[in-house]
């Protein structure tokens, strides 16, 4: 039991039991499972220190953090790596994300693929997550898509949530397998099931866009909120956008600058470039062209194109004769629902 609390704790997968686990570890689980992170470090060190694997690992995950210590990644390192030479797959797995993200040591892609491996192999769904991520982008591994797959179903099967998101990604876009839109709806709605928000996100797209389900806004708005209230960007904005469009909810301006104010503050360009479409239309808020532009700015330095148009237009004419850059009732529903993707590995 004091196993299982440290680890659902750490959400890093299930380290083993051990036959008869020390009292100091049950106190120590008690401890961090009342927040006491200051005792569970005093209790952990004299276990560590004595070899216990899972003592280690925990230890190491409080260095990571800084609970209950100063936070001191080498010494996480090494603790991980103590714990990893005994076999315990969590320690194997963060120990390969310390190489692979150069955090406390070297990095050194090959060597922490190695790790990952050895977790994923024992059956810990968050190795074989990172491990098909390394194969699909070809990191401390050859690029092997197949490969990548296998291992996404293997973590999806066992109800990881990240991996029945990345797996219906993948039957979506054909990715290491043939397209499939039943099994990405499947894997998606799985994921979703379990508060994965980028699942969330994207099966709200499948109901606005009438895509392998009937289409249905009202739909797409509840699970984009979902997400949405997650902190999630891309889906904030998109029910910004439904608010905006009146789409499966009642339009409404001021609904709308808000969620693409939260989106906008975490560098979501769709999000920016819609803030610049209502202020320089006066939608929700007062007409204000130098606002228009400054968001339009911020738009297009990140690359959106339509921002950059807008801008344009704007150059062109005068501020008292200037017709909308980009934020006409028209013009403004070309603009789509972002869709998610597959995010890096995780510790």
């Amino acid at each position: 039991m004091c196993a299982l609390l440290l680890c659902l704790f750490f959400f890093l997968g299930a380290a083993p039991a051990l036959a008869a686990p020390p009292e100091r570890l049950s106190e120590a689980a008690l401890a961090i499972e009342g927040g006491d992170y200051a005792a569970a470090h005093a209790l952990l060190t004299p276990l560590a220190g004595s070899g216990n694997a899972e003592a280690q690992y925990v230890l190491g995950r409080l260095y990571a953090t800084g609970l209950g210590c100063p936070q001191d990644e080498s010494k996480a390192a090494a603790l991980f790596r103590e714990a990893a030479v005994q076999g315990d797959p969590s320690a194997q797995n963060s120990l390969g994300m310390f190489l692979l993200q150069g955090r406390g040591v070297e990095k050194n892609s090959s060597e922490a693929a190695s790790w990952i491996r050895k977790a994923a192999v024992k059956g810990l769904a968050t190795a074989e997550y990172n491990l098909a991520l390394l194969y699909a982008a070809g990191r401390g591994v050859e690029k092997n898509p197949q490969e990548a797959f296998k291992w996404q179903q293997r973590a999806a099967k066992q109800g990881y949530a990240p991996s029945q998101y990345v797996l219906g990604w993948m039957y979506l876009h054909g990715q290491g397998t043939r397209k499939n839109e039943a099994m990405a709806l499947h894997w998606l709605q799985q994921a979703a099931g379990q508060d994965e928000a980028r699942a969330q996100n994207e099966l709200g797209s499948f109901y606005a866009q009438g895509f392998a389900v009937p289409q249905d806004y009202a739909r797409a708005a509840e699970l984009y909120r979902k997400a949405a209230e997650q902190g999630y960007a891309s889906a904030q904005y998109n029910l910004g956008f439904l608010y905006e469009e009146g789409k499966g909810v009642r339009q409404d301006y001021d609904k709308t600058f808000a969620w693409y104010s939260k989106a906008a503050a975490q560098g979501e360009a769709a999000a920016q470039y819609g803030l610049g479409v209502l202020y320089e239309n006066g939608l929700g808020r007062p007409r204000n062209m130098g606002e228009a532009r400054r968001w339009y700015k911020k738009a297009a330095d990140g690359g959106y194109k339509d921002a950059q148009d807008a801008l344009k237009i704007l150059d062109k004419v005068k501020p008292s004769t200037a017709k909308s850059a980009g934020g006409n009732t028209q013009e403004t529903k070309k603009r789509t629902q972002k869709s998610s993707s597959p995010k890096a590995a995780q510790p």
